[in-house]
């Protein structure tokens, strides 16, 4: 785990056309000084994993404005995100299929079916209702979700990268933290003593960087 000096170092090695999670569910949890980094990097062709509360913040909005995002896959409905112009290609999912392809990734499972509901919800623009299904279920192949880099803000991190988050060890943060090629993790805490194992989300294992700065932003 390396400690980074300034955004700009914590982000360095995401490329042109990465796909980039970033975790949080609300201005406390959102890992504002990393995305600004990315936005300040001047990427382009980037693919945003994010949830729709992430999508509707300030510093997200605007990294989109910027024009540095091609694509994003989006856990909610779209209900509140009004407002999207331009060349981006949007794809909203349940929150709990962008888990799933969280966790395959972290998995190194490739794909998995993943059942679509009675009423319709859940399939695609892809599935095709005349394909075999078990029984009465119905089925659609979802891909994993690997991510190049993920974004994450910890609420507390020590000297080995081991995370304690807002989110707990089973949210979406953790998902994405060990779906992620390159960890980033953005905390205003960093402890000088060993977190205890029963107060770890994420192991350490699966964090590269961290990026101390304040607790709110500028």
């Amino acid at each position: 785990m390396e400690r980074a000096a300034s955004g700009a170092a914590a982000v360095a090695g995401i490329a042109h056309g990465s796909a980039v999670a970033i975790g949080g569910e609300d201005a406390e949890t959102l890992p504002w000084a990393l995305v600004d980094a990315v936005r300040e990097a001047g990427l382009s062709g980037l693919h945003v994993v994010c949830s729709e509360a992430v999508l509707l913040s300030e510093p997200v909005r605007t990294l989109l404005a910027a024009g540095g995002v091609a694509r994003l896959t989006c856990a909610g409905d779209g209900g509140r995100a009004g407002g999207l112009t331009g060349e981006i290609t949007v794809r909203w999912l349940p929150p709990a299929d962008l888990n799933e392809r969280l966790e395959a990734a972290d998995a190194s499972i490739p794909a998995f079916l993943a059942p679509i509901a009675p009423d319709g919800t859940g399939g695609t623009d892809d599935d095709d209702p005349s394909r075999p299904s078990q029984g009465r279920a119905k089925f659609r192949r979802e891909e994993a979700l690997r991510c190049d880099a993920a974004l994450i803000r910890a609420v507390r991190v020590d000297g080995a990268g081991n995370l304690v988050l807002g989110s707990g060890p089973t949210g979406t943060d953790a998902r994405m933290a060990k779906a992620g090629g390159l960890t980033l993790v953005q905390t205003h805490a960093m402890d000088k003593q060993p977190l205890h194992s029963s107060e770890v989300d994420v192991p350490g294992i699966h964090v590269d960087r961290v990026l101390p700065a304040a607790h709110g932003r500028p």
